[in-house]
């Protein structure tokens, strides 16, 4: 019993919401509108030629320029309320129609096809109102009426009949109507589990570089003791940096990742080479490939450009004295020149300067080696630390 009041709320909960589902048929309604007011534009001449009245051939220029307006305006700017209010100015111009029966019987026709135009250019939701005053109005005109101006007009056949005619037609609009929306969420639906298992791989693949780049730090760590501990010090301080530089979620994760790798291209450098103090011009020249190598070993990682371009360049300076290509300013990647303060911060606290001795060389290498702005974001960053660590007032 009580699965199968569960199944009924579940159904009507699908009804409403394929009702009041926010309309997805732009091009629908385009080609809608377009057919109307071709339609109404060719009854122009067409009422011209049979000596229709002066009121009818009015009210048809005014409903074809509404539609034409429509059609200009929507085309560059397209919004809901443009469409609504359209169609309440068309429902004055039917309205006239069919209250003076411009053209006799068919006049009646008027209604019938604003209702359902308005379905199909406004969806379930917004036309609901709009047809409950149309069927209203016809109902009073054709059978409440005191004044019987419609049987005068249409004749007590077309009088007793259309109503029921209208509205046998217009749910059947609506049904047709229903039955697209019905697609539309649908495929919404669709469209967000899909949108959630792609997160869902992208986080997983995310965790798994994150794991084998913590591997490959440890792995590097084995080789050059402590890089592990600076790569993940490097690694926050890009992802504040990053954050202060008002950068999306993704290169935040990116200068993150990148912080940790920066230095993953040592591995690929003889251990002498490393510890040698005096390098000749060929030893430095071959020391600098470490991030060409560190370019190499990330771009293997699924997704991982940003971070690899990040390495390869975070050694060139912003003054263009740097290395590998002699990069200046905003040639250089924006997660290249937060890597690089980062670097240079890490490396000089771990060699047991100070806090204040780190942000006057920072001072010094602005707009030189350094961004100015990030270098005032890292300065600004240090002070926030010493500060909370009582260190500063």
């Amino acid at each position: 019993m009580q699965k199968q009041k569960q199944r009924q709320t579940e159904y009507w909960k699908n009804i409403l919401r394929v009702v009041s589902c926010p309309y997805q048929g732009q091009k629908m309604a385009f080609c809608m509108k377009s057919i109307f007011a071709v339609l109404w534009l060719i009854s122009i001449p067409n009422g011209i030629f049979f000596h229709a009245s002066r009121d009818y051939l009015i009210v048809l220029s005014y409903l074809t320029s509404v539609l034409l307006i429509n059609l200009f305006v929507c085309r560059h700017h397209y919004h809901r309320w443009i469409d609504v209010v359209t169609a309440a100015c068309l429902l004055v111009g039917v309205f006239y129609v069919f209250f003076h029966g411009c053209i006799g019987y068919f006049s009646v026709m008027f209604p019938l096809l604003f209702s359902c135009i308005a379905v199909f250019m406004l969806g379930i939701r917004n036309s609901v109102l709009l047809n409950l005053i149309t069927v209203s109005a016809i109902i009073y005109c054709l059978r409440v009426d005191p004044d019987m101006v419609a049987r005068k007009l249409y004749g007590e056949n077309v009088t007793l009949r259309f109503p029921y005619l209208y509205i046998c037609i217009v749910l059947i609009t609506y049904l047709l109507m229903y039955t697209i929306q019905s697609y539309w969420v649908e495929k919404t639906r669709r469209e967000e589990i899909l949108k959630q298992r792609i997160q869902e791989e992208k986080d997983r693949l995310q965790g798994m570089a994150i794991k084998t780049m913590r591997a490959m730090g440890r792995a590097l760590d084995a080789k050059i003791p402590g890089e592990e501990a600076h790569g993940v010090q490097v690694a926050e301080y890009a992802k504040k940096l990053a954050i202060r530089s008002e950068l999306d979620e993704t290169m935040q994760n990116d200068a993150y990742q990148a912080g940790l790798l920066h230095e993953i291209g040592m591995i690929g450098i003889p251990d002498a080479l490393i510890l040698c103090q005096n390098m000749t011009p060929g030893e430095y020249a071959q020391f600098c490939t470490y991030v060409e190598k560190g370019y190499g070993i990330i771009c293997q990682l699924q997704g991982a450009g940003n971070v690899a371009e990040a390495v390869l360049y975070h050694r060139e300076n912003y003054d263009g004295s740097g290395y590998l290509k002699g990069l200046q300013a905003e040639e250089i990647p924006c997660l290249a020149r937060i890597l690089a303060v980062a670097d240079y911060t890490s490396r000089h606290i771990q060699r047991g300067e100070t806090a204040m001795d780190v942000m006057e060389a920072l001072k010094k290498e602005k707009n030189k080696r350094f961004d100015g702005r990030i270098a005032d974001d890292m300065i600004e960053i240090l002070r926030y630390d010493e500060s909370r660590r009582g260190n500063f007032t």
